[in-house]
């Protein structure tokens, strides 16, 4: 059995709520690429048919762009759907793919924290020295989308 050493540390409410329409129009003008790490994603809800504008951390993993988000949104890529992303004022169409399987998302999350040194950029705290395991993406509530070209 495995110790949960993660913990959530994601920037309080009241930032994102403030933040978070600031930079769905900031993204997609040419400040957008001052903004580096964060890149907006569009996307029509799979059952609703809503459409969203979420404003995500940008990751390179394995060549590969990802979001790791704990918010419930994220159900909508379980299958698979095309979203527009925009990522230094830049446009690409590409398809959204939810892995929500702990044991991958903890190799992805080691990945990141061994090129970055921290997890502080996707809201979790864990020590230093510490290997993150499925019980810690479990307890931190974390998936990765990942996205590929259409």
């Amino acid at each position: 059995m495995s110790t949960i050493i993660a913990s959530d540390a994601r920037p309080p409410l009241i930032l994102v709520r403030v933040m978070n329409p600031i930079m769905r129009v900031v993204l997609r003008t040419p400040l957008g690429r001052l903004v580096r790490p964060f890149a907006l994603l569009e996307f029509t809800g799979r059952r609703s048919g809503r459409r969203f504008l979420v404003p995500v951390g940008w990751h390179e993993i394995d060549s590969r762009h990802v979001a790791i988000t704990p918010a419930p949104w994220r159900v909508n890529f379980r299958d698979g759907i095309p979203v527009t992303v925009w990522f230094r004022a830049q446009r690409q169409d590409l398809i959204g793919v939810l892995d929500d399987d702990t044991g991958r998302v903890a190799v992805a999350l080691q990945s990141l924290a061994d090129r970055r040194g921290s997890l502080r950029p996707v809201g979790v705290d864990i020590p230093p020295d510490h290997r993150v395991t499925a019980a810690d993406v479990a307890a931190v509530d974390r998936a990765v989308i990942r996205f590929e070209p259409t």
